[in-house]
């Protein structure tokens, strides 16, 4: 916990996860880790960055999109995930967490990645860090089962917290 917030110093997000392939998956794990911390131990000492971290996922990030298909019903998430069931039959795969951004040098290092669609988060990227909603960008947009069940934890845990006042 202490390393994550050591890299998330000077950073506008408090986001101190590296942007690896994956990168909203080792998010929600630092949120869930945060959680079973305080809740042990009774210190508040990551509770700032946990809920920095939280928002993250929810949209509190430099493109605005909250990272999990379907939330909030009628707000800016994935619309265009890498899933068949979305491309090939307008299914959508509700609650399913995405990989999330990477580094820019992943990204152009992928074979096949590319955009299909005009890229609409163009005017927040970086030279460091990318996210697309797009098809295509199987490396920050594709829906992910290990994130998802970890996700599946953070929000029974939220649900409990809010029907327990």
């Amino acid at each position: 916990l202490q390393r994550v917030a050591d890299r998330a110093n000077g950073n506008a997000f408090m986001h101190g996860i590296p942007f690896i392939w994956c990168s909203n998956n080792l998010t929600v794990a630092f949120v869930t880790q945060a959680i079973l911390y305080r809740e042990i131990t009774g210190d508040q000492t990551y509770r700032e960055i946990e809920t920095a971290m939280r928002d993250w996922l929810f949209g509190v990030n430099p493109w605005g999109k909250c990272m999990i298909v379907g939330l909030p019903a009628h707000g800016d998430y994935p619309r265009d995930p890498h899933s068949a069931l979305t491309d090939q039959h307008q299914i959508q795969v509700t609650g399913g967490i995405i990989d999330g951004p990477v580094y820019c040098n992943i990204f152009k290092s992928l074979k096949g990645v590319h955009l299909r669609n005009v890229d609409k988060y163009a005017a927040y990227q970086n030279s460091t860090v990318v996210y697309h909603d797009d098809y295509a960008d199987y490396s920050t947009n594709e829906p992910t089962m290990d994130g998802t069940a970890s996700m599946t934890f953070f929000l029974g845990y939220l649900a409990s917290k809010a029907n327990a006042k």
